[in-house]
Formats: structure tokens, sequence, C-alpha cells
């Protein structure tokens, strides 16, 4: 089954973004807990996290770009960059908006808190569902292979959790 546009939509760099910044997201939620963190704490906790993850990685494919091409990136470039990073920084974002939900009295803090991992955990299968599919993996393989990849990025997580970031 395709998807018209999705090639447009889904390209490698924006899942590059997007997973990286899930996966530094996803670290600050499961390393934040209802005792420590009100729910605005946890949003500005997240939101940060992405804009953080996005400041550095425009500087990275500033710097990429410019040793690469041997000059500095001209404006096509620079609005690749943005387009990318802000896509993988909407990706990032969306755990965080269950932190909104609480902050408004909408859903509780606990629930807050298990939606955002698991919707973090959901965006990094998801990439690793199409990352699959563009392969060329049949339905069944590329859910299997999805799950394992995904597994490796909760791994990652909690890795970045254990040493304290």
């Amino acid at each position: 089954m395709r998807i018209p546009g999705a090639g447009r939509f889904f390209t490698a760099a924006r899942a590059t973004h997007a997973v990286y910044g899930s996966i530094v997201v996803l670290a600050v939620v499961t390393g934040l807990d209802e005792a420590s963190a009100s729910a605005r704490q946890a949003f500005l906790a997240s939101v940060g996290a992405a804009f953080a993850v996005v400041l550095a990685e425009i500087y990275a494919d500033m710097i990429g770009t410019t040793m690469r091409e041997k000059r500095p990136p001209n404006r096509a470039e620079w609005r690749e960059f943005t387009v990318d990073v802000a896509f993988g920084f909407g990706a990032a974002c969306f755990p965080a908006v269950f932190f909104l939900f609480a902050r408004l009295g909408w859903i509780g803090l606990g629930t807050a808190y298990a939606l955002a991992e698991w919707v973090g955990i959901g965006v990094l299968w998801v990439y690793a569902l199409v990352a699959s599919r563009a392969a060329g993996h049949g339905v069944l393989r590329a859910f299997g292979w999805a799950a394992i990849v995904t597994l490796c990025g909760v791994g990652l997580v909690e890795l970045k959790k254990f040493a304290g970031h």
C-alpha cells in the first residue's frame, strides 16, 4: 500500500531528526516523575529538550554542509535544514502535549506521564516501521523489525536515563 505524498513527507533526514529528538525527549520524560516535576515543569522540560536538540541539529547540519561543500550553506540548504528540524521538533514535542493537558486539568499527571512515555515509544515504532517498509520489507517482517528496533530505542532511553541525563 502506497500513501500519496509519503515520500516527500517521510524523508530520511526528517526521520533522523525526529527519532533523535524523540529519544532525547523520551529520556527526559522517563527521568522525571510525578513526585519531582509538576505538569508545567514536565511540559517545559520536554519542549526545552526538543528545542535544544533542534539548535544542536541546525548547528551540526550547518557545520557538516560547510565541511562537505567547502562553502557556507546557501538559502535552499538553510530552508531544508529548517524544515527537517521543524519536523523533528514536532515529533519530539508530541509527548509534551499530555503535560499541557494535565496542566489544564483535562487528565491526571500520572496519566500524562504514562501517555507521554507510550506515545514517545509509539513515535519511535512508527518511524522504524516506515523505514522498514521503505527498505522493501513485507508487512510482517516490517512489524517485527520495527518492534526490535524500537526496543533498541527504548534501551537507549533507559541507558541515557541511567547515565543521569
